[in-house]
């Protein structure tokens, strides 16, 4: 986290192949701010203080605190409520107690197919952000890449620099000055 937030150069989140939300990715490149949080919190500021997601991609990660059930109406609110409209890609971080846990015979890779799946951008699986033992975060506000055939997040660092786009080659940033 620190290095994110210190350093001014962009960090690449790679995919964790053994992450079970990997097996809810649909494929594509998106770029755009990166917003979102744990989806608990970003569901209730529906209609009280959430911004516009259009152009963004939204970073999910919920903890096994709460039910399938309520993984699935927070989508479900989201989605309803325009929320999600012209957001350019998700990225889903960890969500932790959730890799055994089924409900009538649902798990939460089948509720995030259904409900993100279905959303027509690209889904990155397995960053290993958010809750859990050791937990990690990452800054919300900066330009970010998503690639699912690379299995990465890039995202630029939280300091505003002219050279801090991730889409760019470092040389290429370095010609900028």
């Amino acid at each position: 986290t620190r290095r994110l937030l210190m350093d001014g150069e962009p960090a690449i989140l790679h995919r964790d192949p053994q992450a079970m939300t990997v097996a809810a990715e649909v494929p594509g490149t998106a770029t755009g701010d990166l917003v979102g949080g744990n989806l608990g919190t970003v569901a209730h500021a529906v209609g009280v203080g959430l911004p516009s997601l259009a152009g963004a991609i939204l970073f999910l990660e919920a903890e096994r605190t709460i039910g399938l059930g309520q993984v699935d109406r927070q989508l479900t609110q989201l989605i309803r409520s325009g929320a999600l409209h012209g957001v350019r890609g998700i990225a889903l971080g960890r969500f932790p107690g959730f890799e055994d846990y089924t409900d009538r015979g649902w798990t939460l890779v089948d509720v995030l197919k259904d409900r993100v799946g279905a959303l027509g951008v690209p889904v990155l699986g397995g960053i290993d952000v958010g809750h859990g033992a050791d937990p990690l975060s990452v800054p919300l506000g900066p330009l970010a890449v998503l690639d699912t055939a690379a299995g990465t997040l890039t995202v630029a660092p939280a300091v505003s620099s002219q050279d801090a786009d991730p889409r760019l080659p470092r040389a290429k940033r370095e010609g900028l000055r």
